[in-house]
């Protein structure tokens, strides 16, 4: 198993674990419940130890090919990270015309949506969003979850701090978001 842990200052701890007892017990500790709300993170073997402050942690990213736990918001089949920046606007020049065209709003409809995260720690994190149109909220969803959990090629998952995003900017095939808390209508002209 390897570890890689993306904090808000900028710098990414690799850590790495091959014993099968200790890879099972960290597979049940990278809970999306817990991992970023419950107290210090310790991380080591014996000495030195490493502890880290879960609210300045960005992402996680595991590296196992054994099942890890993921929380998906309702109605989303999968979230998927995308390698980089290049991959994330190939897709969206792909699928943004079609979605201008073919907006989904009821509920069972497909969905889609690729969003860009902006961190604390200057990195940016690409998402690939599949599921079904529903009566809920999708910002509350994705944004309102304890961690968004995404998979990656070929055995990872990604958990992603919400309280560490400073930006999300979504492209989504839904013919319109509501957000209860305050959508601002206004032209989006930022990068």
């Amino acid at each position: 198993m390897r570890l890689r842990i993306h904090r808000s200052d900028g710098k990414t701890g690799h850590y790495s674990q091959d014993d099968g007892d200790r890879i099972g017990v960290l597979v049940k500790r990278l809970d999306p419940e817990l991992v970023f709300c419950s107290g210090p993170i310790a991380i080591g073997v014996h000495n030195p130890v490493n502890v880290l402050n879960p609210n300045e942690i960005c992402w996680i990213e595991v590296d196992t090919t054994l099942p890890t736990r993921k929380a998906l918001p309702q109605d989303v089949d999968q979230v998927i990270r995308l390698p980089g920046r290049e991959q994330y606007e190939s897709l969206l020049a792909k699928r943004w015309p079609l979605w201008m065209k073919f907006r989904k709003g009821k509920k069972g409809d497909p969905l889609e949506a690729l969003v860009e995260l902006s961190l604390t720690s200057g990195e940016a994190v690409f998402l690939h969003i599949v599921g079904r149109v529903s009566r809920s909220n999708i910002v509350q969803e994705v944004f309102g979850a304890r961690a968004i959990c995404a998979t990656f090629h070929p055995n990872g998952t990604i958990y992603i701090n919400p309280k560490t995003i400073t930006r999300a900017r979504i492209y989504h095939s839904k013919d319109r978001i509501s957000n209860d808390s305050g959508l601002w209508m206004v032209d989006a002209d930022d990068i």
